[in-house]
């Protein structure tokens, strides 16, 4: 048999699976989003028990197999016991572990979106930032993750900054006298943002994780902010995730 490798993540989902073991997908520093089997987990007498349930965050030893892993056994880090207790946040939290789910792979290094669903869990639990802005936060700096973030700090076609004009159709701002001679845009579905609003993302967009969920905003901001990130998400991320029936 191999020798077990040692990788620090956090459980995203786990399910039942014969009549004791428990599947779970972990995100994971070192080798990405991995699926390992927990054999006994559910027994309460397992000491896989509890270190193999949704938002424990810990350093796993596994067995390595053709197609999964199995875990030999965890040390819990930190665990959100009072996310689990909490519908709201239950169901934020799950959506993010889903939205990291989708984006990360086997193999694939997620050093960063790890920290970010880490700090994302800690700034919940805190309740220092309302719910509907840490997902507005967690989306952006996530979609960023992924090659797809916006130009928010100057005109896509002229460079021009101070702009606050958004156009998704061109991934970013586009000032008024760029947008007045390109045909196409002017016909796009367009977002004018105030200036709290910019402002606030693009310190979402440049804030080191640690201080990422540091700010407040006033119920009208936020508003806006939600629908943006509801159209922008909408044109760039073609995916049904069914923890959104619940938000």
């Amino acid at each position: 048999m191999r020798e077990p490798v040692t990788v620090t993540g956090m459980i995203l989902t786990a399910s039942p699976i014969k009549e004791y073991d428990r599947r779970v997908e972990i995100l994971t520093r070192e080798r990405g989003r991995i699926s390992a089997f927990a054999q006994g987990a559910r027994k309460a007498s397992s000491t896989l028990a509890a270190c193999t349930i949704p938002f424990t965050f810990g350093e796993f030893s596994l067995y390595e197999g053709r197609n999964s892993y199995n875990v030999k056994s965890g040390i819990i880090q930190k665990f959100f016991e009072d996310i689990t207790i909490d519908y709201d946040m239950t169901c934020y939290a799950s959506y993010f572990a889903e939205m990291a789910q989708h984006f990360t792979r086997e193999n694939m290094e997620a050093s960063q979106e790890l920290l970010l669903l880490y700090m994302t869990l800690i700034a919940m639990q805190k309740g220092k930032v309302s719910l509907p802005l840490v997902r507005v936060i967690y989306e952006m700096r996530m979609m960023q993750m992924q090659g797809q973030g916006l130009e928010l700090f100057e005109c896509l076609f002229c460079h021009k900054p101070g702009t606050h004009m958004v156009y998704f159709s061109a991934g970013g701002l586009v000032c008024e006298e760029c947008a007045a001679k390109q045909a196409d845009l002017k016909r796009a579905y367009p977002v004018i943002l105030t200036q709290d609003a910019l402002y606030t993302l693009q310190f979402i967009l440049t804030a080191p994780l640690e201080r990422l969920y540091s700010f407040m905003v006033t119920d009208a901001v936020q508003k806006e902010l939600t629908r943006f990130m509801k159209g922008y998400l909408g044109r760039y991320l073609q995916h049904d995730f069914k923890s959104l029936q619940f938000l």
